[in-house]
């Protein structure tokens, strides 16, 4: 039996101030995905949400609610990332952080993402939800964000 070994891509981030339903969302794109040869290798997109509950202006965590959602982002994250999933983006809108990732294994990223929530207790409500996406359409409507960048990024 052959080995093909794939090269993930070194991520590569773009930040983004948007707005959505008027109100402030900023977006993080690990924009080397754009660019990824083997897309087909991790069909399964993944989002995360976590509910933020100390709010500033317009639905926007505080700054000890930010530090908070990252810590829980980073412990989701490291539960899943490598060489089974691959960090597409994180949006902050509405008292909502989102995670989206791809996934090469749907079984075992459940698996971990199960094994966290079933950690208890947690001070913050938090979800998910994974679904088949062969083609990429969710990260292509992540993806649509490149035309409306400027300055360094763009």
């Amino acid at each position: 039996m052959a080995h093909v070994r794939i090269a993930l891509p070194e991520p590569h981030y773009t930040l983004f101030d948007s707005n959505r339903n008027d109100l402030p969302e900023v977006i993080v794109v690990n924009d080397a995905l754009l660019s990824f040869q083997h897309p087909e290798i991790f069909p399964w997109h993944l989002e995360v949400n976590i509910q933020a509950e100390e709010l500033a202006e317009k639905g926007m965590p505080t700054p000890e609610e930010s530090k908070l959602l990252f810590e829980i982002g980073d412990k989701i994250e490291s539960a899943i990332e490598g060489k089974n999933a691959l960090f597409l983006a994180r949006s902050t809108w509405n008292g909502l952080r989102q995670l989206s990732f791809r996934v090469h294994d749907p079984e075992l990223a459940n698996d971990s993402l199960q094994s966290l929530l079933s950690d208890k207790p947690h001070t913050r409500f938090w979800e998910f939800r994974m679904h088949h996406d062969p083609e990429w359409q969710e990260a292509g409507y992540i993806f649509r964000l490149f035309p409306l960048a400027n300055g360094t990024d763009a």
